[in-house]
């Protein structure tokens, strides 16, 4: 091997900066947060503020979706499934165009009448606020509210964001305790 070899297949005297060339220092993140100083905020459970009741026994497995939530004793597993659309939803509730104020009546009613009924799986459709006056997700962000009031928690097992054949975004599957 001639000397000269070297330094065309990378081996040579040059060093890692030569060979990158110029760089760019990285902003730092936020400084880190310790447990201690959070104090009371870590002993809520996990959720958006409006779910979170005196009666409210769900958790939310994702801090991140608020639309994902199990009752005790339902397993991630099951939550997951139920995720994935699995099992099937036997009916559908559509809150398009339907005010704030009059869905949590409404939404109690058609899943207690669902449970008596038998049913296991419904499919929530709140739409994605694409429509409001505002621009914003109204009732997509207060079903999870209304879900886990205790008129309507206790005909639950759990919730979760429905995948896109079921409505994506702009519903929820719920899973319904057994009669």
């Amino acid at each position: 091997m001639n000397p000269g070899d070297e330094d065309e297949k990378g081996g040579g005297s040059g060093s890692f900066a030569d060979l990158i060339g110029e760089t760019k220092p990285i902003a730092r993140g936020p400084a880190r947060v310790e447990r201690a100083a959070l104090g009371s905020r870590t002993s809520r459970p996990p959720g958006p503020p409006e779910t979170r009741t005196a009666t409210s026994t769900f958790r939310w497995p994702d801090r991140e979706e608020p639309r994902l939530a199990a009752a005790p004793g339902v397993s991630d597993a099951q939550i997951l499934a139920l995720r994935r659309g699995d099992p099937e939803p036997e009916e559908k509730i559509d809150l398009h165009g339907l005010r704030r104020d009059s869905v949590g009546r409404l939404l109690a009613d058609r899943i207690a009448s669902a449970r008596a009924r038998g049913l296991r799986c419904l499919v929530v459709v709140h739409g994605r606020g694409q429509r409001s006056d505002t621009g914003e997700a109204v009732l997509r962000d207060a079903v999870p509210g209304w879900l886990t009031k205790s008129e309507c928690a206790k005909h639950l097992l759990g919730f979760a964001p429905a995948p896109n054949r079921h409505g994506g975004e702009g519903a929820v599957l719920v899973l319904l305790r057994k009669r």
